[in-house]
């Protein structure tokens, strides 16, 4: 089994919660970039670059890669040194990023220890998944757009309420996937596939068809 493993995926292909799952069920280390900022933001041991970056981000734009770059490689870093491997979660946008990637992964001659599991989805079933999905008022508990959950009115979890999310309107969730679906995934895709790297896997199925899936090609 690889040490080093790779999601990608559209907006609502589950790509989180299948690297949370994944990382939990072989005690990979789980790097999520979002949960790195959001980190990052709630520490009062900030670099001076860093908080500029954050205030720029929170004004619209995107996040710089040499930030994302030191927060994942040194978050890295601290898993492999200990023995484990890593799942990265949504690090990965564009080709030149995968290329650093790359990079410091040869630089740890770690080469032949990636490999990068897309999660297939349309973009038309991205779109229904992430305006359809819900969210407990109590708990935050997100309900994904899946057959098991279509007639269910409570939380799972505690029972609380289900309501759409007020970030999940159409407008934004179009622009979302104009900027990280299929067509920005194709160059990535390609690049993963001529260094052959990629799996794929089935993001139509339920979620455990899907875990059971990725379980199955990456061991």
């Amino acid at each position: 089994m690889k040490k080093i493993l790779i999601f990608l995926g559209p907006p609502g292909s589950g790509k989180g919660t299948q690297a949370k799952k994944i990382s939990a069920k072989y005690n990979y280390g789980h790097i999520s970039t979002g949960d790195l900022l959001r980190k990052l933001q709630a520490s009062n041991d900030i670099e001076e670059d860093e908080a500029k970056a954050l205030e720029e981000m929170k004004g619209g734009r995107l996040v710089p890669d040499w930030l994302i770059y030191r927060l994942a490689f040194k978050e890295a870093e601290n898993y492999l040194n200990s023995g484990r491997g890593i799942v990265l979660d949504g690090a990965i946008r564009n080709v030149p990023q995968a290329g650093m990637f790359q990079e410091y992964f040869i630089g740890k001659n770690l080469a032949k220890e990636v490999l990068a599991l897309e999660i297939a989805l349309t973009d038309e079933e991205s779109f229904n998944r992430l305006t359809k999905r819900r969210v407990c008022e109590e708990c935050g508990e997100i309900i994904p757009w899946l057959p098991q959950f279509y007639n269910i009115k409570n939380c799972p979890k505690c029972g609380g309420e289900l309501v759409n999310r007020a970030d999940d309107s159409e407008a934004v969730i179009r622009k979302r996937i104009v900027e990280q679906g299929n067509e920005t995934l194709d160059p990535i895709r390609n690049y993963y596939q001529d260094l052959g790297l990629l799996k794929i896997v089935d993001g139509m199925k339920s979620i455990e068809e899907v875990e059971k899936e990725i379980s199955e090609q990456i061991e």
